[in-house]
C-alpha cells in the first residue's frame, strides 16, 4: 500500500508536470511547429518585417533624399545648354561656342565666361573628340560650370541666342543651315570660304543675323579701313603686295585676314579682288602686271598672325603692319560681336558693323559676297 501510495502521488505527482508542461508546450508548439514546419520560407519572411524597420531606415534617408537629388543632377550634364539657360540668365545674352576645344574655342570660352551681360550655355566639339563630356569651365581653366562638352551643335543653336564659330568652312556652312532654321545669331571667325560657300552663308543670313569676319581684332578691322583709303588717294602706280605669316599648323593660305585687306585694296580702288589679285608666283612669271595685288603666304613657328600691306612706288615704299600677339584679340572682338549681334535682324554682317566705322555703311552687310 505504502508503494502504491507513493506510486500514485509519485506518478500523479510527475504526471501532472508533465501534463502541465506536455499542455504548455502544445499550445506554444502549434505556432512553433507551423513556424518550424515553414522556417525555410519564414526565416526569409521574417527578414522582410526585418525590413520593416527599413521605413525606420527610410526615414533618415529622408533628409538624404536631397543627396538622391544630386543624383539626377548629373543627368542634365551631357546636354546642359537647356538646363544652364534656365537657370540664370536674368535677360543675359545666352551664347554657345562650336567647336570649343580648340586653341580658339578654349579663349573664347575663357572670355565669354568673364563677359558682362552674358551667359555660356553649352559647348560642342566633333564626334570622336577627347574633349566630349568635360566641363566646360574647366575645358577653358575656369571654375565648372556644371555643362559638359557635347557633340549635337543642333541643341545649342536651339539653346542659345548667339553661338560662336571658328571652326573649319564646311563645318560653318552646316552651322549657319541650323542659324536659319532657328534665327539663333551666328559669329563667325572662320576663314578659307569658296565662293561657292560663301554663297550658301549669305543665304543662310536671309533669315538669321550673321557676322563673318576674317579677322575680329580692333587693329585688323582699322588697318582694313586705312588701306582702303590709301587705295583710293594713291593710283595704280604705286603697286601693292600683301604679306602674311601664321604658325605651322594653319591650314588655308592666303589667310583670310590677307584676303580681307586685299578686298579693302581693291574697294579703294574701284576693283574686285578677284580680277586683279596674284596669289603666287614661281619660275618665269615675268614682269609685275600694273595695277595687280600680290599676295605672299609664309609658315612657322607659333605665329598667332603678322600681316602687312605694302605700297611701292619708285624711290618711295609705304609698310603698314600689324601683329597679332595673343589669341586673346580675336577673341575680345568676338565678345562685342555677340552683344552687338543678340537681337538683330537677319543680314550679313562684318566686323565694322560691329565697331561701328563701316565706310559703305549697314546696307553693305546686304550684298552677297564679292567672291560670289
Amino acid at each position: 500500500m505504502i508503494t502504491k501510495k507513493a506510486g500514485r502521488p509519485a506518478v500523479k505527482a510527475v504526471a501532472k508536470p508533465v501534463a502541465k508542461a506536455g499542455a504548455k508546450a502544445l499550445q506554444k508548439k502549434p505556432i512553433d511547429l507551423k513556424s518550424q514546419d515553414k522556417s525555410p520560407a519564414k526565416p526569409a519572411g521574417k527578414p522582410a518585417p526585418a525590413a520593416a524597420p527599413a521605413p525606420a531606415a527610410a526615414a533618415p534617408r529622408g533628409p538624404a533624399a536631397p543627396a538622391a537629388k544630386p543624383s539626377p543632377a548629373p543627368r542634365p550634364a551631357p546636354s546642359p545648354a537647356p538646363t544652364k539657360f534656365k537657370r540664370q540668365t536674368n535677360g543675359a545674352v545666352k551664347v554657345g561656342v562650336v567647336g570649343c576645344a580648340g586653341r580658339m574655342g578654349q579663349m573664347l570660352l575663357k572670355m565669354l565666361i568673364n563677359a558682362p551681360g552674358m551667359v555660356v550655355v553649352g559647348g560642342t566639339e566633333r564626334r570622336g573628340s577627347i574633349a566630349l563630356g568635360q566641363d566646360i569651365g574647366a575645358l577653358a581653366g575656369a571654375d565648372p560650370l556644371g555643362i559638359s562638352v557635347g557633340d549635337d551643335p543642333s541643341l545649342l543653336f536651339d539653346s542659345s541666342d548667339v553661338v560662336v564659330d571658328f571652326t573649319n568652312p564646311t563645318a560653318t556652312v552646316s552651322h549657319a543651315q541650323m542659324a536659319a532654321r532657328t534665327g539663333c545669331a551666328l559669329v563667325i571667325g572662320t576663314t578659307g570660304f569658296d565662293s561657292d560657300q560663301l554663297n550658301s552663308l549669305y543665304r543662310a543670313s536671309q533669315r538669321a543675323p550673321i557676322v563673318l569676319a576674317a579677322n575680329m581684332s580692333l587693329g585688323i578691322n582699322l588697318l582694313q579701313q586705312v588701306v582702303e583709303e590709301i587705295s583710293r588717294i594713291l593710283d595704280t602706280d604705286w603697286d601693292i603686295e600683301i604679306v602674311e605669316m601664321h604658325h605651322r599648323g594653319k591650314i588655308d593660305a592666303p589667310s583670310g585676314t590677307a584676303l580681307a585687306l586685299g578686298e579693302a585694296a581693291a574697294r579703294g580702288r574701284g576693283q574686285q579682288l578677284r580680277r586683279i589679285s596674284r596669289r603666287s608666283r614661281d619660275g618665269q612669271v615675268g614682269p609685275r602686271v600694273k595695277g595687280e595685288i600680290g599676295f605672299a603666304a609664309l609658315r612657322g613657328g607659333d605665329v598667332v598672325g603678322d600681316h602687312t600691306v605694302i605700297f611701292a612706288a619708285d624711290g618711295e615704299r609705304v609698310e603698314i603692319t600689324h601683329r597679332a600677339a595673343s589669341r586673346e584679340i580675336f577673341a575680345r572682338g568676338a565678345v562685342k560681336s555677340v552683344l552687338w549681334a543678340a537681337g538683330k535682324k537677319p543680314g550679313l554682317y562684318s566686323m565694322r558693323d560691329v565697331l561701328g566705322f563701316s565706310v559703305q555703311g549697314p546696307q553693305s552687310s546686304a550684298t552677297p559676297p564679292a567672291s560670289s
